[in-house]
């Protein structure tokens, strides 16, 4: 909610002058909340900086939490929540996070639920604001052709500090439960297969990103090959690492027809298992290559670099340095990979959440 009344009303600006002035920089502005951080970016020309950074700071430091604004955006949040609550497919992530972490606040969703943010009132927007916004968890990054000096005094108002402290969580405890939601309509079952991994700031870190290359991303992934072009039993197939600072998850998704579910999860585990016994040279060279070259293009991104920039700091204490990202890239090894495969993708650790309709769920669950 503190995202969404940032760019409503800032620095004195009333809504149709802060929309005016987003129109002139270009329109890519935007507010946004992930699991562990809030942020606002803005992107625009150089010749525009002194502008953007002046919207982005007084976006940060002087949001307006008017009664009328707080409520324009309750009902906003609470019609996105009946969206996500509508669609099976988010509503199969949520249950996956809650069925590998239970209630730890990483497993909750971003956005609330009805009860919380009827609860959520101004004053308690405003307490929360004041919180976050303090030296230490305030961090800004900024990629593009400007002086740093100058860039320094247009940010100085920020209250920015090194290091960098991001509020402690609980520890992550794995609970590698099994939920099912019914949607006896569903013309499809929804699945989401999960294995605890590492945190982000591990050794194996880039080893898990390459193994889930292997796994699930892309065309000539293990699961895409087998589900989609051999067998035909899916239209889509995927695998996804999640590494949070304080641990983390890999995640295999699919939807496919209930009549097959119990073929395609054969299939899903017997590629699961294969994986650590039979993975190939050549199958690694092919997703170390793909990391690398995708990592050279995203630094051609500003955008990409700032986010870059900012996980490796939060979650490694360090700046992002491209040539070394490449080299932790190029260091993979066919064993390291197989270990981990062997180590993660243990079937009695497995969390599992099927949304679809009755009978979809035998088998998963």
């Amino acid at each position: 909610m503190v995202e969404h009344l940032t760019l409503r009303r800032c620095g004195g600006r009333d809504r149709f002058a802060l929309a005016r002035l987003v129109d002139r920089l270009g329109g890519d502005v935007d507010a946004w909340t992930s699991a562990e951080l809030m942020g606002v970016t803005v992107q625009t020309t150089v010749d525009a900086l002194d502008e953007g950074l002046e919207l982005l700071v007084d976006a940060i430091l002087e949001p307006s939490f008017a009664d009328e604004d707080v409520e324009l955006e309750r009902r906003v949040s609470l019609a996105e929540l009946e969206l996500l609550q509508d669609d099976p497919a988010e509503r199969v992530e949520e249950d996956l996070l809650r069925a590998a972490w239970g209630d730890h606040p990483l497993a909750r969703p971003v956005i609330g639920t009805a009860k919380s943010l009827a609860a959520l009132t101004a004053e308690t927007l405003r307490r929360h604001h004041t919180e976050m916004v303090q030296p230490g968890r305030v961090l800004a990054a900024v990629s593009g052709d400007v002086d740093r000096a100058e860039l320094a005094r247009r940010l100085r108002r920020l209250p920015l500090a090194e290091p960098v402290s991001p509020p402690s969580l609980p520890p992550l405890r794995w609970r590698g439960r099994q939920l099912v939601a019914r949607r006896p309509s569903a013309d499809q079952a929804h699945v989401r297969l999960a294995f605890p991994a590492v945190a982000a700031a591990s050794p194996d870190a880039t080893a898990v990103g390459v193994l889930n290359r292997i796994l699930g991303v892309g065309a000539s992934s293990r699961l895409f090959q087998r589900l989609r072009e051999v067998e035909g039993l899916t239209y889509d197939i995927w695998s996804s690492a999640l590494l949070r600072r304080g641990g983390g998850l890999l995640e295999v998704g699919w939807a496919c027809a209930p009549a097959v579910l119990d073929e395609v999860w054969s299939l899903v585990s017997e590629e699961l298992r294969r994986i650590a016994v039979d993975l190939t040279d050549d199958e690694v060279d092919v997703a170390r290559e793909g990391l690398a070259r995708g990592l050279a293009m995203d630094v051609e991104l500003p955008a990409a670099y700032c986010a870059m920039d900012v996980s490796e700091v939060l979650d490694r204490g360090r700046r992002f340095d491209p040539e070394l990202a490449h080299r932790e890239i190029t260091a993979v090894n066919p064993p390291q990979v197989r270990r981990i495969a062997a180590e993660m993708l243990r079937p009695e650790r497995m969390a599992t959440a099927l949304c679809g309709p009755d009978g979809a769920s035998v088998r998963v669950a």
